[in-house]
């Protein structure tokens, strides 16, 4: 399923944070605008003196289609010009979006079982996944394993693990405590491995180790999808 990229203006409702350094923004969701959980939009920004990467970022959309009322973003503030500038938009403030975008996506008419490895702020096209999962009572067998560097960056656990069920599996990987995503792990947690559709997600070091590791598992290249951020 696709839908139409339209270009859009949408409102800033609220933002919340969720770490020291990682914040959700909440705008406003215009009624003409559908996604499939997993694609990103385009947001440009109105910045006097941008740095060298412009005025404009793509961002995952962490909120579901079934959640209508706004689009949720979760990103990492750090010191570029951009998100120095998206971390202080004030309440109401309008941006301009572009979207939606991409492939890596839940297509819900697919039965298979789903594996889903996440690093740190790649957990946000699977907090997308599973809401959508929930709210339209979806029978596919996920699960979820991701990795944060500590404890004191986990971000939607509590949500999270409301979404967890006899179908839905979310598994915490703390890298300071015992290590990284490796195959002990995942063979450990995914008992359908070679029917499994896979997704992995994250910084572009991550995917590519994961997506290494998995096919020396034997998953076959045709069964993986990836998004690095």
């Amino acid at each position: 399923m696709s839908f139409p990229i339209q270009n859009f203006t949408s409102k800033l409702l609220k933002k919340e944070q969720l770490t020291g350094d990682t914040y959700s923004f909440y705008f406003e969701r215009p009624r003409t605008f559908k996604f499939v959980p997993g694609q990103y939009i385009k947001m440009v920004l109105d910045i006097e003196n941008p740095d060298d990467r412009g005025t404009s970022r793509f961002f995952s959309i962490a909120s579901s289609p079934t959640e209508k009322e706004h689009l949720m973003i979760t990103t990492r503030i750090l010191q570029s010009v951009f998100k120095k500038t998206l971390g202080s938009l004030p309440i109401g403030s309008k941006v301009q979006m572009r979207g939606p975008h991409g492939i890596f996506v839940l297509n819900e008419e697919d039965a298979r079982p789903r594996t889903y490895l996440a690093g740190g702020i790649g957990i946000t096209p699977a907090r997308s996944m599973l809401v959508y999962m929930r709210n339209k009572n979806l029978i596919i067998p996920f699960t979820l394993l991701v990795s944060f560097s500590n404890r004191d960056e986990i971000i939607f656990q509590d949500e999270l693990n409301s979404l967890s069920n006899e179908f839905r599996k979310i598994v915490y990987v703390i890298t300071s405590d015992e290590g990284r995503i490796d195959e002990e792990k995942i063979r450990e947690n995914v008992s359908d491995l070679l029917n499994s559709l896979f997704y992995i997600s994250g910084p572009a070091g991550f995917v590519s180790a994961m997506e290494d590791l998995v096919k020396s598992m034997g998953v076959p290249e045709e069964n993986i999808e990836t998004e690095d951020f």
